[in-house]
């Protein structure tokens, strides 16, 4: 019995670690992993490093757009005695208004449609939540719109319920 008793408690004792054993490299993995998800993550290290990734992106995009094609010289051939008028190659000017509403104009255009959005939200709210002959009642009382609903904006939206 007493060889019996010492095989069970090695038996337990191996079971013992190994079970620790698992639990070690189960810890172990998880850790890599958070470590790769946390390397791989590109959101972090934007969040982290704004000013890099942006000149490293302006960077990446300056070398891969091509470069614009050169002129080149026309070929001689045998129909050299016609002529033919030369276009002039058109000069590239700096436009300061153009560039500032090629820039501008998107943004302009997103504001104004969260605007409108927003308008037109509070116009179907107010629609909605009023009654008909103006009457009001304790179960319409609770239906009435958020009198801070388009606080969030830098201007005052029109046809606002305040």
């Amino acid at each position: 019995m007493n060889e019996i008793d010492e095989i069970r408690w090695q038996m337990a004792q191996i079971r013992h670690d190994l079970h620790q054993d698992v639990a070690s490299v189960v810890s172990g993995v998880s850790g890599v992993v958070e470590d790769v998800s946390e390397v791989m993550d590109w959101r972090s290290t934007l969040r982290n490093h704004p000013y890099i990734l942006t000149g490293v992106a302006l960077a990446a995009g300056y070398l891969i757009v091509p470069r614009r094609a050169k002129h080149m010289e026309p070929v001689q051939n045998h129909l050299t005695s016609v002529q033919t008028p030369e276009a002039e190659p058109r000069k590239k000017r700096f436009r300061p208004f153009s560039w500032a509403f090629e820039l501008l104009g998107p943004i302009a255009t997103q504001a104004i449609q969260a605007y409108a959005l927003v308008w037109i939200e509070n116009r179907i709210k107010q629609h909605l939540h009023t009654l008909p002959d103006g009457a009001s009642t304790t179960a319409q009382e609770g239906r009435q719109p958020d009198q801070r609903q388009g606080d969030d904006f830098f201007f005052k939206v029109p046809g606002s319920l305040r």
